[in-house]
């Protein structure tokens, strides 16, 4: 419904060359309205550029209801109490060698994984999308680019680097990839739209597949050493093909809540950190109150092998699982399965974990443990064991966690049991109808901290579950009598992996 109306605005458009109309709003303030050419020859990124200028600070800009073609990358900075109303959409071009063209030849600053093809500074920066669902969007075009495979020279959509900012009511249609970077600071975003879902495909399919459409990046831009700080993300509604949600280095104070991720999300993420020995640090991230549909991961932690660095004060709370691949899953190895074998830790170091919680998670697992990013042998989300969907994966590096705690319920039962830095609590995730259920786990024991094999909860071996008792004091100690199971024998009803591994 939304590319018909879109295109049905296409094919009523008229020839008049785009302009910028300066006025005065009802507080005196003044107010440039961008004129769009309406002509899908015709770029109207000089005319956006110079309402821009001409209206950078103390102002409003104003997008009519309308599509305006925005065919060169732009860099919109140096906004100063600027509010944006934007109630038109952009098109980016929709010839693949144009666009790649374009991009190559951009000075825009690079994000953490490529270069915007929007770029916007300042502070106190407000833009705000139509109400109306055909407008305030940005089209992207993208499925052309996925049916094919091609990932050279992919722009990314826009970055956000502002101080005291707002994103209302957006929507990204058909992205070629990644999205929103938010590199700043005191941002906040509502009601934001993704459809980066193929038409053609499953989430099951490589042709097609949307690759590294992430919705949100925030965190520190490579190079420029600006770390996003204190986000707010509330309402979010998307489908898309890599993270949902991907919180990077240097973020924190970053809150994430009332969203759902279809399609094939590859998670409520944070990472991935400490690539190439790196010393990243992320701190103070709350997710809460997500649906995660068909995702391949439901919360992910992800850092690099051989990475350095810190993870501190992370919250998943409140998360609807409906048939996806592993519910919750951390690794402290990540490498480029496509590479070859995981690379030797030649630091010996991983980047480290401070206090993890995962709580509230309850739904369903699907019946493939990957999607149609599996282009690789073996594919980029394997690790040792993994041949059917699981509720939990711990894939853990020796001494780099402290106080690691797993609370598991059943229905309304509670179960503890501690053993490094994470908690689960309150965790109900079972495979779907048409699965298998059997509680395997995969542990290698010298990953543990000393002592940490007797509150575990199970056996750490490479094999079937089997149960032992634990008992946890209200501050984590480990106490005798009136001992609590993890688990409570199979009745968790799907498979566990918990793999440390070096």
């Amino acid at each position: 419904m939304l590319c018909s109306l879109l295109f049905a605005s296409l094919l009523t458009t008229s020839s008049v060359l785009g302009a910028v109309t300066p006025r005065q709003d009802a507080s005196g303030s003044e107010e440039c309205v961008v004129e769009s050419a309406n002509d899908l020859a015709v770029d109207d990124s000089a005319a956006i550029l110079d309402a821009f200028k001409r209206c950078s600070s103390n102002s409003t800009i104003r997008f009519n209801p309308t599509n305006y073609t925005v065919y060169t990358p732009i860099s919109l900075t140096e906004l100063q109490n600027v509010k944006v109303l934007f109630y038109g959409n952009w098109l980016l071009p929709q010839n693949v060698t144009q666009v790649q063209t374009a991009i190559n030849a951009a000075q825009n600053p690079k994000s953490t994984y490529a270069t915007p093809w929007i770029y916007i500074s300042g502070s106190d920066v407000e833009i705000e999308g139509a109400s109306e669902q055909e407008f305030g969007g940005f089209y992207g075009f993208g499925e052309q680019w996925w049916h094919t495979g091609n990932r050279v020279l992919r722009p990314q959509l826009a970055t956000f680097n502002v101080t005291n900012g707002l994103l209302r009511n957006l929507k990204v249609i058909k992205p070629i990839a990644w999205g929103w970077n938010l590199p700043g600071q005191n941002i906040r975003v509502e009601n934001h739209f993704v459809d980066a879902a193929p038409n053609n495909a499953t989430r099951d399919d490589s042709g097609s597949f949307p690759f590294n459409t992430l919705s949100f990046i925030s965190g520190t831009r490579d190079g420029f050493n600006l770390s996003g700080k204190n986000i707010t993300v509330d309402g979010y509604y998307g489908h898309n093909g890599d993270d949902c949600v991907s919180v990077i280095n240097g973020a924190q104070d970053i809150v994430a809540k009332n969203g759902f991720c279809g399609f094939s999300s590859h998670g409520l993420s944070i990472g991935s950190l400490g690539r190439d020995g790196a010393e990243h640090t992320v701190k103070n991230v709350l997710f809460k109150n997500w649906t995660m549909d068909g995702a391949v991961y439901g919360a992910r932690f992800k850092s690099w092998t051989g990475g350095r660095g810190k993870a501190e004060n992370i919250t998943w709370e409140d998360i609807t699982l409906v048939n996806v691949s592993t519910g919750i899953f951390i690794t402290q190895n990540y490498y480029d399965q496509d590479k070859g074998p995981r690379p030797e830790n030649t630091n010996k170091s991983s980047t480290a974990i401070q206090t993890m919680t995962f709580k509230n998670f309850h739904g369903s697992l699907g019946n493939n443990w990957t999607d149609g990013t599996c282009i690789t042998q073996p594919c980029w989300n394997y690790v040792d064991g993994l041949d059917e969907p699981k509720a939990v994966i711990l894939d853990l590096y020796p001494g780099t966690g402290r106080a690691l705690r797993l609370l598991l319920a059943i229905d309304t039962d509670v179960r503890h049991s501690s053993a490094n830095g994470i908690s689960l609590q309150d965790i109900d995730i079972r495979p779907s109808e048409n699965s298998s259920a059997t509680a395997n786990v995969l542990c290698d024991p010298s990953a543990l901290e000393d002592g940490a094999d007797k509150v575990l909860g199970f056996k750490c071996q490479d094999g079937q579950f089997e149960q032992t008792d634990v008992s946890v004091s209200g501050n984590g100690a480990v106490q005798s009598g009136n001992h609590i199971s993890l688990f409570g024998g199979l009745a968790l009803g799907g498979w566990v992996l918990v793999s440390a591994l070096r």
